[in-house]
């Protein structure tokens, strides 16, 4: 009985192990199937303050207060690497940056981005740019209107 229980253990064992790298890898196949997909137009109203000459409100000496809506279109996505633009009702600027499981990072012309997928349909954003023309710190909460891929319009996830 007691070799009988040693072999069924051995066995048990011998299959643990040999499972041990399939699993490893089918886990690190899921990791990197898990990158989010960012491709669609998403809008958000910013809250901000800016001073300078800025391009998507009035010129200002003095820190002011701002809201600009905007329309974030994202286009292309190869991997974590995407592409798109920017929109306010007075100028659209080229944004590229990469996503790292929820966290993201853009560059436009003049400032960056970062930012959280609080949920697939909704990400909020910090931009900040820095210079003697112009000065700007930011926040807005993007949500996705339409996911192309998806083909219809994404169901509003509840507020994070």
């Amino acid at each position: 009985m007691n070799r009988l229980f040693a072999l069924a253990l051995a066995v048990l064992l011998g299959t643990l192990l040999a499972a041990g790298p399939a699993l490893a890898q089918e886990g690190k196949a899921k990791k990197e199937k898990t990158i989010p997909h960012l491709v669609g137009v998403w809008k958000g109203t910013s809250e901000g303050v800016a001073m300078g000459a800025l391009g998507h409100v009035d010129a200002a000496a003095a820190p002011t207060f701002v809201k600009v809506d905007w329309t974030l279109t994202i286009d292309k996505q190869e991997g974590r690497a995407f592409s798109g633009t920017k929109a306010s009702s007075r100028a659209k600027e080229t944004v590229v940056g990469v996503v790292d499981g929820a966290q993201v990072a853009m560059v436009d012309d003049d400032g960056t981005y970062v930012g959280k997928l609080t949920s697939p349909n909704r990400l909020i954003v910090r931009y900040l740019e820095a210079g003697k023309a112009s000065k700007v710190a930011s926040i807005t909460l993007f949500v996705r209107e339409r996911d192309p891929e998806a083909g219809q319009t994404p169901s509003a996830a509840p507020a994070q």
